[in-house]
């Protein structure tokens, strides 16, 4: 079975982004140490050290 993924970025501001996929939006700010996503689940922060391979993400579920 063939499935297919649909993703788009789009720069709004420096250093914030707006991702669009075939399940929803969500809307992220980034740097060179730190990304955080703010997405219909939860929040999504992640890290890493360029080069290396090194890298720490941390997903917070939205409370219902």
């Amino acid at each position: 079975m063939l499935q297919w993924r649909f993703w788009r970025r789009f720069r709004i501001a420096p250093h914030t982004m707006l991702n669009v996929g075939k399940r929803g939006v969500s809307l992220s700010f980034v740097s060179r140490l730190l990304n955080v996503t703010f997405g219909r689940h939860g929040l999504r922060f992640s890290s890493g050290l360029r080069g290396t391979g090194i890298s720490f993400f941390k997903h917070l579920k939205y409370k219902k």
